[in-house]
């Protein structure tokens, strides 16, 4: 009798009522005409972030995209972030005047701007205001950052209504 080489496929043949199966590397298994094939689940690919223990996926938690954005916070309107800034302690007096005069140039260029005047155009405005904001954030980021976040998160429904003419006019 000779000895299989080693490495050597050393599967019996398929028992007489079964058939041959593919798994996943490949290789022949006998399985069973009457039971179905077992799925083999695919290894995900790349790197995947470690976890701590005590911890669980989101899968596990149940956890969904709707449920994380509804954590996420809430854009505020104008009026809100108005009284939420003058209200914070996180800016001091000299500093919420002088993001104040900022603001109310920005506003001045932008009534501007909706009124026809091209100068300056609308992608500086908005370079404008992408910098403003960053100022706020970054001063609220520490002492309050609560309203620094509800800032971050009302960036673009601010720009829609400053860049929108019939809105504009409507908070002006």
């Amino acid at each position: 009798m000779a000895v299989p080489a080693r490495g050597a496929d050393t599967q019996p043949a398929p028992a007489r009522g079964s058939t041959p199966a593919v798994s996943a590397t490949g290789t022949k298994a006998n399985a069973s005409v009457a039971s179905p094939p077992k799925t083999v689940a695919a290894a995900p690919s790349g790197p995947q972030p470690a976890q701590h223990a005590g911890t669980r996926s989101a899968s596990a938690t149940g956890t969904t995209a709707t449920a994380r954005a509804a954590a996420a916070p809430a854009t505020l309107d104008l009026k809100s972030l108005e009284q939420r800034l003058r209200d914070t302690k996180a800016i001091g007096v000299f500093t919420k005047l002088s993001l104040k005069i900022q603001v109310d140039d920005l506003l001045a260029d932008m009534k501007a701007f909706h009124g026809g005047r091209s100068l300056p155009p609308l992608p500086e405005l908005r370079q404008s205001y992408e910098s403003l904001l960053l100022k706020v954030v970054t001063v609220l980021q520490n002492g309050d950052p609560q309203l620094a976040s509800a800032v971050s998160a009302s960036r673009d429904s601010i720009w829609t209504l400053l860049s929108d003419p019939k809105k504009f006019s409507e908070i002006t």
